[in-house]
């Protein structure tokens, strides 16, 4: 990891994970990093963009985001929760990136990422669509699939088939694609062996 990024992770650390979702900051950023590999994108606008792109859920109560996961996708309840925590990610990234001093230009793109990476119809540029879609892959990721199961208290079956869906109609690249769909069996696998699916 570059230097920028590790200061980057330091800062941000405290407002990161607030949902119960251990380790989603450091699952996104590691889908990140594979998309980068394979998708043209710009990993000094990305991986910021992937360290600091919830940590607005931190300026809001706990009792309010954790309200979050009581709806089920693509409610209004929850894209008006979404965009609460995208505007307080986008005035605390500023600040934090301010801090760290890192590059005012890059800090514009990553702040305008961050702004709807839940909520925006279209696709900013490749830097976008990479983030977008690293932070849906924790949803199949084990730690995520476990996490929303738990969270939303949605049985193993529909939340798999909840995910075919946004294999479908919410991933942007084909990279992604073939990383939820192989993150996907390895679920089925997890849970056929627990009787649950």
């Amino acid at each position: 990891m570059k230097k920028e990024f590790k200061k980057i992770w330091d800062i941000a650390l405290p407002f990161q994970d607030k949902r119960n979702d251990k380790d989603h900051a450091s699952i996104v950023m590691k889908f990140a990093m594979k998309l980068l590999r394979s998708e043209k994108g710009d990993e000094d606008i990305v991986i910021p963009a992937a360290i600091l792109h919830d940590i607005g859920w931190s300026q809001i109560l706990e009792k309010e985001r954790m309200t979050l996961f009581d709806c089920m996708p693509d409610s209004k309840k929850e894209r008006i929760l979404k965009i609460k925590h995208q505007k307080e990610g986008v005035r605390l990234a500023k600040k934090l990136l301010k801090e760290v001093k890192y590059d005012p230009k890059l800090t514009k793109e990553i702040l305008e990422i961050i702004s709807e990476h839940d909520t925006r119809k279209s696709i900013l540029n490749m830097n976008d669509s990479i983030l977008r879609d690293a932070d849906k892959l924790w949803m199949f990721s084990k730690k995520g699939f476990e996490a929303d199961i738990r969270r939303r208290k949605i049985s193993v079956k529909k939340w798999n088939h909840f995910l075919l869906t946004v294999i479908d109609q919410k991933l942007n690249t084909d990279t992604a694609k073939k990383i939820a769909k192989q993150e996907l069996e390895k679920r089925i696998i997890d849970y056929a062996q627990l009787h649950l699916f």
